[in-house]
Order: C-alpha cells, then structure tokens, then sequence
C-alpha cells in the first residue's frame, strides 16, 4: 500500500533519495561535500540564494551533516518502524497481493528499504531539523545530463541542497510534518500532499541551479521528468509497480500540479497549496478539479464488519485513491486496456484489513461518479479477480447505487450477513453532510 510502501509512512516525506537521486545526482558533487567534509561556503551560499528564489526565510538554522550510506539506511528504517510494526506491513503485503497491486510472495520492508537505500543521496531529518548528506557515489543522473546541457555547468550538488533545503523551508514556515500527521489516517490523502512538497522542492532545486524561475523553467523540468520511469527501470529493475508508481507520481505529477499553483499566482500560489492541500491523487491528476471546479473529497465510512466477524481484529486500514487503482486495472489488464479509465472516475475508496491468527481478509469499499460506472468496474474486477485469485482465495463483489464493495479471503464465509452489516452501517460524507448508501442493486459471487 501506499503509505506502507515507498511513501508508506508519512514521516518519509524528506526523503529525496531514490527520485532526485536518478533525477540530479546519485551522489552528492564535490562543490558541496568531499568525503566526510562539507564546503560551508558554497551550503551557505545555496542557502541564501534558494531563501530569496522561493521567497521564503529559515526561522533557524539548518544543521548539515554527513552520514555513511549504513547511517542512512538505518535513519530510515527507524523511522519507518515508529508508526508500524513488521506485522502490519506483512498483512498490507498480502493485501496488496489479494488486491492485484503487488505480486506474490513480496517482503513490502525490504524491497522498500531496498529500492530507498539504494539510491539515497541526501534528505532533511525533520525530527532532528537538520540536514543530512549522505557520503560516496559520484554516478550521474539523466536529469543531471539533461540540466548540465541546458544549465552548461555542474550542478549536480547545487540541485540537490537546494531541494532538500527547500523542505527545511517548507517544514518551518508551513509545519509540514504536523500537516501529514493529520491526515495520517487517509494515505491517498497525504499521497496528494507529498506531492505538493516534492513537486515545489524538485522545481526550486532546478530554478535555483538554472539561476531563474518563470514558466518555462517548470515547463522543461515537467518535460524532463517523463524520463523519469525509464530511469528508475535502470536503476532499480524489477522493482514492483506498485512500489515505484506512488514514488514517481510524487515528483512527476507534483512538479506539474505545482507548476499549474505557480502559472496561476507565483510563488504565493504555491504557498497557498499548503494552507489549503489536495485532498487526493484524483485531484493531483486532474487540477482543474482542484483549481477551477473544486468541491469537498467525500470520505466513506466503513463500518458494520465488526459485529459479524467477532474476533477478527484490524491490522490496518487505507485508502487507494485513483492511482493505486489505475496500477491495478494496468497490471492485470494492460496498460492499453480500455477499463483502465474505470480509476478516473474513481470518488472515494476506504478498505480495513483484518486478521485472525495468520488469516487476512480484505473488505473494501469504492464510490464512483456514477451507478453505471460503478457496476462496470463492478463486473472488471470481479473477472480480474477471478483471474488472479481463482479457487483458491474467496472473493466476491457487490454493488449498491455508485458504490462498490469487495471482500476477499476468508471474510467471504461471512458474506450473507456481512455485507448487509456493511451497506446498512457505513455512509460516506461530504462537505460535512452524512448520506447513507441505496439499495442493492447488483451482486456477483466467486
């Protein structure tokens, strides 16, 4: 899932590691740091010149420290397991796999510490508020091509400084780290957010080392960012879409969305993103649903499972959002599939998961922009999961007014009298308003 995978905890938003690294560096420039050694003047001049390009001051100095790759690897890895214990992740794993997103039989912690520690170049520690720089490598980055060609200098060290320190900007005039905790419960939610931040740093970091910031700055660095799949392939083969896809999007569609804030009102435009964020991938995807048409994200409430399967207990809950659904229908149908654009019409989605012993079942609720939609998606992915799940793991979909429920493993056993406990329990709201769901109109049964 996406806050238990390479975004899988909100405390990870500082990390820069794995996306700029194959963006601008993949390793840190002698200019900034040799060795254990840090060029105080050159940080000390990146830090004024990205304070006056971003329009925004420090309240307190960032520290810069260097740390070995292992120092690194462990920061991570600690901050991972302050949120979640190892049996959480096991059970989003084998959700994840249940659900189409990840292949079978992943370890979700290591292939995610694997894919982070092994392009990490430098981050901003917001529990410690410093600056952290990570020692050795030297290797160059498609992104680092491409700005040296158009910069005609070396800025490998100079972009990443410049983003990680327009983090520690963000984290002290925006308090950042609070705004992810708040949303800590909804992770395609604090997906939308991450992207905010990361889309307005990679743009600061380039504009800072290209010396200007206009439109065409953003327009370029969007247009170089499309390399950005094909390079994480390189670096990283094999690793799954469900892992990189949510890693990717945060730079990618984050450079674009923030670039549309910055065309629409400058970096006071892009301010404003903080004091009033997305609310979704879907919105990320689509910004004129932010910009021009905006109207209040509608969570859903799920409730009723747990007076019907007594002694079963929660390991976790999330929230997929379009993106994660649109990776699904493409890993299982094709990227060219025409069902893939069932996940643009995709309004809400809540899923619990549970456990018994070493049992898992997956209950999941989807809202759609309407019935007809919702009965397609329906009927994909009742086939998708016929496909995939076959005989062995129960699984069955249903299907009231525009919402979509989908229970899958041995909770399917329940599924007489728990899906009525759903449907009669749950609601979705919107814009403070609470609407109970129709009634049935649809069942299909594995």
């Amino acid at each position: 899932m996406i806050s238990r995978a390479i975004c899988f905890t909100r405390r990870l938003w500082w990390l820069t590691c794995t996306v700029t690294t194959l963006i601008f560096l993949w390793g840190c420039a002698y200019s900034v740091i040799n060795g254990d050694r840090i060029n105080s003047r050159q940080t000390e001049k990146i830090a004024t010149g990205i304070q006056g390009l971003r329009q925004l001051r420090f309240k307190q100095v960032v520290p810069l420290v260097v740390k070995s790759p292992d120092q690194a690897g462990a920061m991570m890895e600690a901050d991972l397991m302050r949120d979640y214990t190892d049996n959480q992740l096991e059970a989003d794993a084998v959700a994840g796999t249940l659900t189409g997103l990840y292949p079978s039989h992943l370890d979700l912690k290591a292939e995610s510490l694997k894919l982070l520690k092994s392009e990490v170049a430098g981050f901003y520690d917001p529990h410690g508020k410093e600056m952290v720089l990570v020692e050795g490598g030297a290797n160059v980055g498609v992104w680092n091509s491409a700005a040296q060609f158009m910069i005609q200098r070396d800025v490998t060290g100079e972009v990443v400084l410049a983003h990680e320190l327009t983090h520690a900007l963000q984290d002290q005039n925006f308090d950042l780290e609070s705004s992810l905790d708040k949303v800590k419960d909804d992770d395609d939610r604090a997906l939308a957010l991450k992207s905010v931040a990361e889309g307005d740093a990679t743009i600061a970091g380039f504009a800072y080392a290209l010396g200007r910031m206009d439109d065409s700055t953003a327009d370029a660095l969007a247009d170089n960012l499309k390399k950005l799949p094909q390079a994480l392939a390189v670096e990283a083969p094999g690793t799954p879409e469900g892992l990189s896809a949510p890693l990717l999007f945060q730079y990618s569609e984050g450079v674009r969305f923030v670039a549309e804030a910055y065309r629409r009102g400058g970096w006071a435009g892009v301010d404003a993103l903080y004091r009033n964020p997305p609310q979704s991938s879907h919105q990320i995807i689509h910004p004129a649903l932010y910009f021009d048409s905006p109207v209040p994200q509608p969570r859903i409430e799920l409730a009723g499972y747990d007076r019907i399967m007594r002694g079963w207990k929660k390991a976790d809950d999330d929230t997929y959002g379009e993106l994660l659904i649109r990776v699904i229908l493409e890993r299982n149908l094709g990227k060219q599939s025409k069902e893939v654009a069932l996940a643009s019409r995709w309004t809400a989605d809540r899923m619990v998961i549970l456990q018994d012993g070493r049992a898992v079942s997956v209950i999941w609720m989807l809202t759609f922009s309407d019935a007809q939609t919702a009965g397609r998606f329906a009927a994909v992915y009742q086939a998708l999961l016929d496909r995939l799940l076959g005989g062995s793991t129960p699984h069955r979909v249903d299907t009231r007014a525009n919402a979509v429920l989908v229970v899958i493993g041995p909770g399917v056993n329940y599924f007489g009298a728990l899906a009525p406990a759903i449907w009669s329990a749950s609601a979705i709201e919107s814009g403070g308003v609470t609407a109970r769901i129709g009634r049935p109109a649809v069942s299909a049964a594995q």
